[in-house]
């Protein structure tokens, strides 16, 4: 384990990727503002630009959460990689869904990124993404 807040827990992959396992909680956005600056660090420290991102039981994004991730994590003002490759398996909420696939729409003008139903689907996705 990388790191772990009451958000979420990001590992490292052994293929070269980080994954990011959201808890099914209510978040506060300095807790969602921690967890992706750390997940900035380690893909910056490791020279990774992809990760993996496992939403099957987070919660619906309120809408300060929605906008941190616009203007923090996607404006570039959390530290990450400049090219990001995410593979996100989709939530089981339906109202997550939807707002994860609202961002994926903003993320996909700069980055790969696409969604899948299953982890393995997920990681086969993120072996196709170059490494630098």
């Amino acid at each position: 384990m990388y790191f772990e807040n009451a958000v979420g827990r990001i590992t490292e992959d052994a293929a070269g990727y980080a994954l990011i396992r959201y808890h099914a909680v209510k978040r506060e956005p300095a807790e969602l503002r921690a967890l992706l600056t750390h997940l900035g660090n380690l893909l910056l420290r490791r020279n990774w630009q992809c990760i993996l991102a496992d939403m099957r039981t987070m919660e619906p994004l309120s809408t300060p959460e929605k906008i941190l991730l616009m203007e923090e994590w996607y404006g570039g003002h959390i530290p990450r990689p400049e090219r990001l490759c995410t593979a996100y398996v989709l939530a089981d909420n339906a109202l997550t869904r939807l707002a994860i696939y609202e961002l994926q729409q903003e993320a996909r003008k700069h980055h790969r990124s696409d969604a899948f139903t299953s982890l393995e689907e997920a990681h086969a996705y993120l072996l196709t993404c170059t490494q630098p």
